[in-house]
């Protein structure tokens, strides 16, 4: 099974994001993916601020 973030998606993260990368590799999201009967659940958590942006509804576009 491939997961996949499009240009769309990577868009709407980057725009959403507003937190500084504290890592040293500037690692600073959480992706999820949760396959399910209906479609694919995409969520992307910031490890800094601990918000969640839901790209399911994106995905299903």
């Amino acid at each position: 099974m491939n997961f996949i973030i499009n240009k769309e998606m990577q868009e709407k993260i980057k725009n959403w994001d507003s937190c500084n990368a504290v890592d040293v590799a500037g690692a600073k999201f959480t992706y999820t993916f949760i396959p399910t009967g209906l479609g694919l659940v995409i969520k992307v958590q910031c490890d800094i601020c601990k918000r969640t942006l839901d790209l399911t509804d994106d995905f299903l576009k």
